[in-house]
This record gives C-alpha cells, structure tokens and sequence, in this order.
C-alpha cells in the first residue's frame, strides 16, 4: 500500500480512539410511514427547503439507510436505483443516462452535481464526478437527492436533465465516531472514517477521511488479441487508487465545508489508441473545494443568505504511444459568489430572488511529448459571467400550488440566455398529488470542447453554440393505504444544437460540433410496498424513446426495470438487500449490445456487537456478462464488458 494511504489509515485509527462517543447516525427517513415521506423536505429543486409534495419535480429521495442496505459503493450507483436512471462505464470514468439519455464522449456535463446545494461541476469538462472520481466519499452523505428534468431555472447551465444534490450528515446526526474497513475482488482494501458531534459553545462539526486501494485483475479485449502481437490481456491495468477528505463546520448562521480528493486510475483499453497493456496509462482527478455560506433575516418575513465557493480541479494524464509517452496536464480555479432574498411577507406566496456572480480565472490544458519534448497544445483562457434569478411559490387555494421562476445567464462572449419553469401541484391530501411542469435548461459548450485540440487526437471548435433543453411533465403519488403507494410519470423533452463528440472525415480527428435537434418521450412508474416483519420491495419500470435525424440513438436503452427488496433475515442475525436492474438492448457505434438482468445482494449484521458489524456484498450476483457502448476513443473497441461477479467484505466499528 502507497505511503499516503497507510498515513491515511493510521490517522483514522488515532482519530477514532479518541472520541469514544456512541453513533446516532440515524437519517430522518428510515422507518417513516409511506404517507409521512412527502412531508420530507428536498434541497435541491427549488434552493430551499420545502415538503417533497410541494418541490417542481419528482424528486427521489435516497437516505443513508437505503445506501448501506444496499450496499451502494457510489453516487451512481446510489442514483440507478431512481426511475429512468442508469449508468455505465468505460474503465476511466462512471457516467450517468437519464430517460434514455447518455452519450459516450459526454463526461455527465448534462447533470448538475451539488453538495449541500454548492455547485460541484468543474468549468473546465463541466463533469459531475459519480463513481469512485467524485470530490466526496459515499459515507458523508446523509441524504441523496435526485431532481429530474431541467433545472436552469434555479442553477443555470448544466442541470439539463437532472440534479443530484448530496446533502452531507451534520454533527448533531453523528454524535459519534465510525471507522470502517473494506476488503473487495481485484485485491481491493479501503478504511474509513467519520466523525462528528456538537460543543457546549454550539459548534456542529464533521470530518471524514477515507482511503481505497485496488490493484485491478487481468482483463481480456478479444479487439486486441494478435497471434504474435498481443495475447488481448492487460495484465493487471485496472488498478485505482483515492484518497478523500472532508470537514464541516456550523456555527450559529454560518456554515464552511471544505473538501479534498485525488483519485488515480489505470486504464486498461488502450484509448486515443495508446499502446495496449503498456504501463503507465493513467488518468489523476484532483479536486479541493471550499463552501462558505451565511443565513441571516433582515427583517420580518425577509431572509438573505450569502454564498461563496472556491474550486480547484486538475486532471494529468499519460498516453504510452510508440516510442513515445504523451502527457495531458489541465488545472482550473473558480470563484462563485451567490446572494439570496426570500420574503414570505405575501399572503399565500414564498417569493425568492438573487443575484449570482461567476469567475474562472485560470482555465489551463496542455498536451506535450514527454521525451523528446514536444509541445501540442497549451491554451490558457480565462472567463467570468453573471446570473439574476426570481422564483415565486404561490398557494393559489387550498390544495393548490403555482412555483414559477426565471432566471437570465449572461458570459463572455455569448448572448444571454433564459431559463424559465412552472409546475402546478395539486395535493388535496397527503394520499395524493399530482404535477404539472414545464421548463427550459441550457448547457453552454465548455473548455474542453471549444479549445482541446492537441492535433495527434483532437481538435477544438471555439464555434459550437449552446445546447437547450425544453420539457413537458406530469407527475401523481397516490398512498392509497400506509404500506402502499403508487407513482407515475410522463415527460416529453426536445433538445437543439446538441453537441455531439464526433470523427472528422477529413483528418481523422475527435471534434465536437451542434447536431440536428433530437425529441424524446417517456413513461416512468414505481410502487413501493410494506409487509409485516420489517420487508419493503421497491419497483420501479421506464419506457423511453428518443428520435434524431440519422437513426437510432447511442446508449440509449427503451426499458428500464428495477427491482428492490430489503428485510431482516433473524434466523441469521443479518438483514438482506437485493437490487434488481434489468435494461434493454442499446445500440452502439457500429452494432448492439443485448440487455441484461443483473443484481446485487448484499447482508449485514442485525445488531451491534462488541467486535463491530460485519457485512457482505455479492456484485453482479449471477455473474452476467454483459456490455456499455462506448465513445470513439476507444477504437476499435465498440462495447466494453462489465465487471463480473464481485465481492466486498466490510466490518464497522461504532465508537
């Protein structure tokens, strides 16, 4: 294990002997009546806390309990168990597709990423980081929050087709210390620890630290199997490495997060046609960011908040090619300042306003020759923008609800750009609601995009427009009993001047360019049910089509199924957690891929003993071979197989 991995484990083991404090770490959903849920309240679909029966969306909600049930490793895969939701993975990086939606080549630049309702999307590749890449680690999270549908209204660019805002425990939730301990397939091993508690004086504080080693197993690629040239295994290429950390402090009004992360991986697929099973073919995240924010009321009915991030991301890389390693080296920081009013001082109206400034003052890609040193690209840009947004919750009669709001986007060299919503919600009692909603949302062309062009691989294109988004919703919950409750949804959404990765005939290179528009429409159910003895099963089906002049869409599945089963098992001590994901067959660049049925199972001890609490995880559980599409890079790689089967032993200690 790497030097800095053992000082991270030593320094949670030191931390966590000295606070002996008992853990409450108990979410505010667990163990709620289905009806009492829409009384929950949701973050991320309006800027502020409301009831999820009242929030413009249909929001899912995933809590800490249901992330340890069932295991979830990851942000995305904690997010695939919503409707209409799924991800995939080409081996460097995990991507997320909404209601049909994911593109190889597009590095989740269409989903909004938030921490505690901070912006976490870098403006350099504009990525919401979900696998084992993400800023934050999997544990930190109290409550995970999906938004589906366009979001520019409240956040601007990026929330085209969703928002996941990842709401972090507070130290009043903690009360205590946790350390944990992974061992997993590949020779995987990870320890963590969290901790958290309140002062006397009144200061609420977190810290978390996490470390993950894995050296990756022996993969096979039949593209690259050559009798004489190559046997098609890369030995030991999978390899990945992160540490993580984060602290968080509340104060009165005032609250600071601060959070760190580097995260290398081996690649193993040879990409931007490197030389295959060479070593040394990896890409580094880094990621430190800091969220300071104040809540204060000036008056009565009259609230403000003050908001201000800093970022900083850096991404390296190297390409083994022939004779020769290339490098690519990007660093970015950014500034964003937010200020906020919300006046509730108008019978029947929540009306909230504000102003939102945004800077990128170093915006870096580079892209050299190693030995001998040739340089390819060294762009150095620059940019900064604004935003004012208004947003009025109206109670037009009993059971009635209006949330409509605007918000205008101005930046560099662009024209500005608006984005308006409005949801009608009718909620005559807590057994029903239903959701009418429409919006736009738009997503301006990044860095990378616009200026990467290293002319061995890629080319840039300062030219591309926009992307936006336009979509139609309707949305009811019906509770008809406390252990049953039912969901449907329809959506229908067109994009214009999407920019697509593609390969240009005349020299061979990767450029993104504005498409054709595309539409697309879709129907989403799911039912959830309890039964006696503590057993809940979750079941969700989506049925998505999306058209674009050319034929068939990439990564695109039509049905989506999940299935989710969780209960006590007290013959042996243990609760079970079965997830259940079937998708559809998908095309891919130059052929399909079939569908699948694949699920995981994972059981972990009951009760809390003195030696900690044991658990066992079962990835991929019949061992189903199945395959993602994926993006040109990858030539001549087309599709690209999943893990099989997996396993994950863990142990946790309360403190």
């Amino acid at each position: 294990m790497h030097l800095r991995a053992r000082l991270v484990f030593i320094a949670g083991l030191i931390a966590a002997s000295a606070n002996p404090a008992s853990l409450r770490a108990a979410d505010d959903i667990s163990g709620m009546r289905l009806e009492d849920l829409l009384r929950v309240e949701v973050q991320g679909a309006s800027r502020y806390a409301q009831p999820l029966a009242e929030a413009p969306s249909a929001v899912t909600l995933i809590p800490a309990a249901d992330i340890r049930r069932f295991g979830f490793r990851d942000i995305g895969e904690a997010l695939q168990s919503a409707p209409g939701v799924y991800t995939s993975q080409d081996r460097a990086y995990s991507y997320l597709g909404v209601r049909g939606f994911s593109r190889p080549g597009d590095y989740n630049t269409r989903i909004l990423l938030l921490v505690d309702g901070a912006r976490n999307n870098d403006p350099l590749f504009d990525q919401a980081l979900i696998g084992n890449e993400a800023p934050i680690d999997i544990d930190w999270i109290k409550r995970l929050e999906f938004v589906p549908g366009p979001g520019s209204a409240s956040y601007g660019g990026n929330a085209l087709f969703g928002i996941a805002n990842a709401v972090l425990w507070s130290g009043a939730d903690l009360d205590g210390t946790r350390v944990s301990f992974d061992a997993s397939s590949g020779a995987g091993r990870r320890a963590s620890l969290l901790s958290g508690g309140r002062t006397a004086a009144g200061l609420d504080w977190v810290a978390g630290i996490s470390a993950y080693e894995r050296r990756g197993e022996n993969l096979y690629f039949a593209e690259f199997d050559r009798p004489g040239i190559s046997d098609g295994v890369a030995h030991h290429r999978d390899g990945e490495r992160y540490v993580k950390a984060m602290l968080k402090l509340t104060w009165e009004n005032w609250r600071g997060t601060v959070t760190a992360s580097q995260r290398t991986k081996d690649v193993p697929t040879a990409y931007f046609n490197t030389v295959f099973d060479a070593p040394g073919n990896f890409a580094r995240d880094r990621s430190f960011q800091v969220d300071v924010a104040r809540t204060s009321t000036l008056a009565p009915f009259l609230d403000q908040q003050l908001r201000l991030h800093y970022g900083h991301y850096e991404y390296d890389a190297d390409y083994p090619f022939v004779g020769v390693v290339n490098r690519d080296l990007t660093r970015a920081d950014w500034w964003n300042a937010e200020w906020q009013l919300a006046w509730t001082g108008w019978s029947g109206h929540r009306l909230l306003g504000g102003i939102e400034l945004r800077n990128q003052p170093r915006l870096l890609q580079r892209n050299y020759n190693v030995s001998p040193r040739v340089d390819n690209l060294n762009e150095r840009n620059s940019s900064h923008g604004a935003a004012i947004f208004v947003q009025d919750e109206w109670r037009i009669a009993p059971g009635w609800l209006t949330n409509i709001g605007v918000r205008v986007d101005t930046s560099e060299g662009a024209s500005p750009v608006t984005s308006p919503r409005a949801a009608l919600i009718w909620h005559p009692r807590d057994e029903l609601t239903v959701k009418l909603m429409s919006g736009r949302a738009f997503r301006a062309a990044n860095e990378y995009e616009r200026h990467y062009g290293d002319n061995v691989n890629q080319k840039g294109n300062p030219d591309l427009r926009e992307e936006r988004v336009t979509t139609h919703e309707a949305s009811a919950e019906f509770t008809p009993t406390a252990t049953l409750r039912f969901g449907l949804g329809y959506y229908r959404y067109k994009v214009r001047d999407l920019i697509e990765q593609e390969t240009d005939p005349a020299d061979g290179l990767l450029v993104y360019r504005n498409r054709d528009k595309l539409s697309a429409h879709g129907w989403e159910t799911d039912a959830e049910i309890l039964f006696g003895e503590g057993w809940r099963m979750r079941g969700s089906l989506a049925w998505q089509s999306i058209s674009q002049p050319g034929g068939e869409v990439m990564n695109s599945p039509h049905r989506l199924g999940k299935l989710l089963l969780d209960g006590p098992l007290p013959a042996l001590g243990a609760t079970l957690g079965l997830n259940l994901q079937a998708m559809s067959s998908r095309r891919t660049l130059l052929s399909r891929v079939d569908g699948h049925v694949t699920g995981n199972l994972v059981l972990r001890q009951a009760e809390r003993l003195g030696h900690g609490l044991w658990s066992l995880g079962i990835y991929n559980l019949t061992n189903r071979h199945y395959r993602d599409p994926v993006g040109t890079e990858l030539a001549p790689i087309d599709a690209l197989e999943r893990d099989d089967r997996q396993w994950r032993l863990g142990w946790e200690l309360e403190l």
